[in-house]
């Protein structure tokens, strides 16, 4: 398991102290009504879920440092109890915590495991050299893709009419699922690639939520912004239009089987 001061790497105690005491005195007086302490906790320690696979176990470790700081300083054990019994209640947002973390493991497992049999390989600069008449090629390769997939979803989430579908979501993943599905769509689409189904199993929930064809529409919006930016030539920009537009009518469809 790992150790807990593998958790603080980097960090500023001083400022974590702070943060810490004010909680605290929260926590030991009276918690506002409209204060969500288990989504605040979830989102405070999100990073170190997915990234570093914080769980209870930790959580039981935290609590049993702050059960024997407060006997070291001879806190009375009836107080101590009361505390124990203000954090206690905090530990099922770490067991949720750690299942987010071995969600997101699984996934990067899965695409690794998919990289090293060689499926949908991703094209390096030689394979670009060989096969130079790729639109991915023509755009500059795996190194500007990243580049677009990174400012793209940037301007998604400064959209108040997209970023909400993104609420809770791995980002750090996302850009990886699209980057892969960018590279498979400007080199070469499997014969095999249900690509319509693939699609609408993806947003099914995000179908449930609202998500419409007008949604697609600001996306491929902001994708078009995106290469412009980045100063990709027309040309292949209306090649990449017309590769992802055909995509729109799983949007309607999506949205229309939601309300039935």
């Amino acid at each position: 398991m790992t150790s807990l001061p593998f958790f603080f790497q980097d960090v500023k105690m001083a400022n974590l102290k702070l943060h810490q005491l004010e909680f605290m005195k929260i926590a030991f007086t009276e918690i506002p009504e409209g204060l969500d302490v288990a989504g605040l906790m979830l989102d405070k320690h999100r990073r170190l879920f997915v990234e570093k696979g914080l769980n209870e176990t930790h959580f039981d470790l935290v609590a049993g440092h702050f059960v024997g700081a407060c006997q070291h300083l001879n806190v009375p054990q009836n107080l101590i109890d009361e505390a124990v019994g203000v954090i206690g209640p905090l530990r099922p947002v770490f067991e949720e915590g750690g299942k987010l973390a071995e969600h997101s493991t699984e996934e990067a497992k899965a695409i690794q495991a998919e990289e090293e049999k060689g499926e949908d390989k991703t094209i390096d600069h030689e394979e670009d050299k060989n096969n130079s008449e790729t639109l991915l090629s023509k755009i500059g390769g795996i190194p500007a893709l990243k580049a677009a997939v990174g400012e793209f979803y940037d301007r998604i989430m400064a959209d108040e009419s997209l970023s909400p579908f993104f609420e809770d979501t791995n980002m750090t993943m996302i850009k990886m699922h699209q980057l892969k599905f960018l590279e498979i769509a400007f080199t070469k689409i499997p014969d095999d690639l249900d690509v319509a189904g693939m699609m609408h199993d993806k947003h099914a929930r995000l179908f449930d939520q609202g998500l419409n064809e007008s949604h697609f529409d600001s996306v491929a919006g902001h994708f078009v912004a995106t290469l412009e930016h980045l100063q990709v030539p027309q040309e292949h920009i209306d090649s990449a239009v017309a590769i992802v537009v055909p995509l729109r009518p799983i949007f309607v469809q999506g949205a229309i089987n939601a309300k039935k």
